[in-house]
């Protein structure tokens, strides 16, 4: 069984060295994921940009706002000016609402780290076999200080039991 470990790092630069650091020590990069705003050049594991809300609904209201008067027009006529902003303004709200539904289902384990995620720092998921849970997260806290340990939960973990 494995457990997946959070870790923060302010400096996206600070986490591409762990990552390094834990893929020269054996670690495999299949176990190991990156989320962040600012990703660092040179990552060799999978890596996903997270988005802020903005930048999540922007994409799909573009694509609304402009496939829906296109559509319309080639089903059944030329719009007026009227019907065709009309058509844009609901194009928008549906891919909009559409592309912010599909990013908050793709992000909701990130969620508890938005703001950190917001301020360009990195977090990074490692799958470690449960029975090494303790050791990675001594060896870590150890050698890089200037990372935050969360744990086993991405929100970061409670103190105590």
């Amino acid at each position: 069984m494995t457990t997946t470990l959070y870790i923060r790092a302010r400096e996206p630069e600070n986490g591409r060295r762990l990552i390094d650091e834990l893929l020269s020590e054996g670690f495999s990069a299949d176990r190991l994921h990156v989320y962040g705003n600012n990703l660092p050049q040179g990552l060799r594991v999978e890596a996903t940009r997270w988005r802020s809300t903005p930048t999540a609904v922007l994409p799909g209201a573009v694509i609304g706002a402009v496939a829906l008067p296109i559509l319309w027009l080639l089903l059944f006529q030329t719009p007026s000016q009227t019907m065709a902003l009309l058509l844009a303004i609901v194009g928008g709200l549906a891919g909009g609402a559409w592309s912010l539904r599909r990013e908050r289902h793709v992000q909701t384990p990130l969620s508890a780290q938005r703001q950190a995620l917001t301020r360009g720092e990195l977090l990074i998921a490692a799958k470690v076999d449960d029975e090494r849970v303790g050791e990675v997260e001594r060896q870590i806290s150890e050698r890089h200080p200037e990372m935050l340990m969360l744990g086993p939960d991405p929100a970061g973990s409670p103190p105590f039991p």
